[in-house]
């Protein structure tokens, strides 16, 4: 299969999932698919490539959540008709084109689309999936040591906080913590100006958007395990030449005063910065967890500390309600 090909097949199924209430993301190679539903979890690949099939066929793919291991059902579409497999569902133009358009017609009636699969393997509620063996390693119960805020919000609660029925992805997004101090003074004309200053917040390294961390709530230790790490776009460098700027101009003074020469009466205007130099800051990486509440094509993030509903998305490519 071409991957121009492939590429639109999956995108049909993607939708055709969606539209049976499955959350539905896609993976890496060599699959195309997940899809996780209120009682089982399937893998899709799309291909005619004889091995890559009997790869897919004979292996097994879990699902963990918890102390729990789940075996997922594999969805297999080809256009190869003579393809034979042993543990798939095996989709081929004939299923492909009558799902796709079911799923047209539940989509403009508003309706969910009934997929016709075999019996669910087991109900699941979130997902790590994984190809492995048979044997199942024991898995840890925590994620790595990151400094962060604590998730006060448990999963339950914020998919009733967002009002979206679906699943919940807890990820930790990262945020550039900061403190400076400016010092300094100037004088002018008997004036002393003075440029002390401090102050402290936290910026989104992400999108770039400010809020306010309370330096005793942050946590150093591990995150629960299975939340996702989130990476920072905006680099250290850039934050604070950021910050240092923003602060110069808070600190900036326009003095006016008045002197006299000869019979005349003058008026002055001086601008008057802090020296660059003599502000310093601080930066510190700290997470804020955010559980992301997906449910069909919707999707609410909501703070996992605060349980508030998020105006403005954590991350780039979220559409919110």
């Amino acid at each position: 299969m071409e991957s121009g090909t492939r590429e639109k097949a999956r995108n049909v199924l993607k939708r055709i999932l969606a539209a049976a209430s499955y959350d539905v993301e896609e993976v890496g190679d060599p699959l195309d698919l997940s899809a996780i539903g209120s009682e089982d979890a399937l893998v899709v690949l799309c291909s005619d490539d004889p091995e890559t099939i009997e790869n897919f066929d004979s292996m097994t793919y879990r699902l963990r959540t918890g102390e729990n291991d789940w075996i997922c059902r594999k969805l297999l579409f080809t256009l190869d008709s003579a393809m034979q497999t042993e543990d798939c569902i095996l989709w081929g133009p004939d299923e492909f084109v009558r799902y796709a358009g079911r799923a047209a017609l539940a989509e403009v009636l508003g309706q969910s689309l009934i997929l016709d699969l075999p019996p669910p393997a087991g109900s699941v509620r979130r997902r790590q999936i994984e190809a492995a063996p048979a044997a199942v390693e024991e898995e840890p119960e925590d994620g790595p040591e990151l400094p962060h805020l604590p998730v006060q919000v448990p999963e339950k609660r914020a998919c009733g906080i967002a009002g979206v029925h679906g699943a919940a992805k807890c990820r930790f997004i990262p945020y550039w913590n900061y403190r400076y101090v400016s010092t300094g003074e100037r004088e002018v004309k008997d004036r002393l100006v003075s440029f002390d200053a401090e102050g402290a917040g936290a910026v989104n390294a992400i999108n770039g958007l400010k809020m306010e961390i309370n330096p005793d709530e942050i946590e150093r230790g591990p995150v629960p395990f299975g939340s996702e790490i989130v990476s920072a776009r905006l680099v250290r460098e850039d934050v604070e030449d950021q910050l240092v700027r923003e602060v110069v101009d808070r600190l900036t003074q326009r003095i006016r005063f008045r002197y006299e020469k000869g019979d005349a009466i003058f008026y002055e205007e001086k601008t008057l910065k802090p020296d660059r130099n003599n502000i310093t800051v601080d930066l510190e990486t700290v997470y804020v967890p955010v559980w992301q509440v997906r449910g069909g094509s919707k999707i609410v993030e909501v703070n996992g500390f605060t349980g508030e509903v998020l105006s403005v998305p954590m991350d780039e490519g979220v559409e919110l309600l």
